[in-house]
């Protein structure tokens, strides 16, 4: 039967037999050759597919069954090595393949992308974390991955490869020291001005009186004048021998035709000597002050000096209480001058007067210094 293929005991034809040798001649695969250069257990970690490994008694029917169906030889789940360090049938065995089975891909192709993407997010977790403690400094390559050469153990070791200059400046932020400033200088005060004097009211006086005003040669009117740059004379018209009648008859031609500011009084002596009454003497001295005043005129009344008799104390102190009232009734200033003249007995002092009546030099030095403190201490 020689049209018939032979078929030998084990129930395969002496073609498929043939085969059988071919394909164990026949290296092994493409996808066997190129993951044989890696050890085992850098593919298990990988998931790469294991070397196949022969069987112990090939059964050539089997082989050729198989060769029918698969295009590539079986490959071991990359999970079994893992599995097989718990042994064999052990419970951790038994859950990793299970769960092994299930995760990956039975497709050989789609193993090794599973492989490729898990070394590239591990590469992606080392290059994210940082270098890892204990071993040395990590620096990321320019690919951005971690390059061999930069696991440095020593600290002190030095790079081989001088690495490109990166420019690390950044401005300054530091506060700049400050600069010395010389301290203001104060500015110098500016000389206090003088008080500028306030322009002296001179005011013009006349003096109206009998010859205790006219005399001595250089009377008292005239020492006031010198003495008091507020007050200027201009007029002195004391007549020796007049009574209060008398003037008080001149007050328009010896006063109120000069148009002082300032009339000095002193009268009442003559009419001592003559017997006039007081009231009389009253009465003319008002109407002196009262026509003064009517023409703006301010009146200063000057009190009777004393007198070298004792007899004539009693009546000169009498007629000067008469002119304090009368001074003070008119709201007029009044001078005493009598007092700075005489001792306790109401005469005077000799050395301020010539003849026992008259001033002296000195006694019409004293009267003009008197009005002249007294006005001063009123403001006038």
């Amino acid at each position: 039967m020689s049209g018939i293929r032979g078929r030998d005991s084990s129930g395969g034809s002496v073609r498929d037999r043939a085969a059988l040798g071919q394909a164990a001649q026949t290296g092994p695969s493409t996808d066997t050759r190129h993951s044989r250069w890696l050890p085992g257990w850098l593919r298990s970690i990988f998931f790469l597919p294991a070397a196949p490994r022969p069987m112990a008694h090939p059964d050539p029917h089997h082989v050729a069954e198989s060769a029918r169906h698969m295009a590539r030889p079986l490959r071991e789940s990359p999970l079994v090595w893992l599995g097989a360090a718990g042994g064999a049938g052990s419970p951790f065995s038994t859950a990793l393949t299970r769960i092994g089975g299930r995760l990956l891909p039975r497709e050989p192709r789609r193993r090794e992308v599973v492989a490729v993407l898990t070394l590239v997010v591990v590469a992606s977790l080392f290059s994210v974390t940082g270098p890892i403690v204990g071993a040395g400094s990590m620096s990321p390559s320019p690919s951005g991955g971690i390059a061999a050469g930069d696991f440095t153990a020593d600290p002190t070791a030095t790079a081989t490869s001088t690495p490109e200059p990166v420019d690390t400046a950044s401005p300054d932020l530091t506060t700049p020291a400050p600069t010395a400033t010389s301290s203001p200088k104060p500015k110098p005060k500016a000389p206090a001005k003088k008080a500028t004097p306030k322009p002296v009211v001179v005011r013009t006086f006349v003096a109206l009186g009998d010859s205790l005003t006219a005399w001595p040669d250089t009377p008292w009117p005239t020492r006031l004048d010198a003495e008091d740059p507020a007050l200027r004379l201009i007029h002195n018209a004391g007549v020796p021998g007049n009574t209060t009648a008398q003037m008080r008859a001149r007050l328009t031609s010896d006063v109120y035709d000069y148009k002082p500011n300032v009339l000095f009084v002193l009268g009442g002596t003559n009419d001592l000597g003559l017997g006039i009454s007081g009231s009389a003497t009253i009465a003319n001295l008002r109407a002196i002050i009262v026509g003064a005043k009517a023409h703006k005129i301010t009146v200063i009344m000057l009190l009777v000096p004393p007198d070298s008799y004792t007899s004539m104390a009693a009546r000169i102190n009498s007629l000067n209480a008469a002119i304090i009232n009368l001074a003070n009734s008119q709201k007029v200033v009044y001078v005493d001058i009598h007092a700075p003249l005489t001792n306790g007995n109401g005469v005077y002092y000799p050395k301020y007067t010539s003849d026992g009546l008259h001033f002296s030099d000195l006694g019409a030095q004293t009267v003009a210094n008197t009005i002249r403190a007294r006005i001063k201490r009123l403001g006038l």
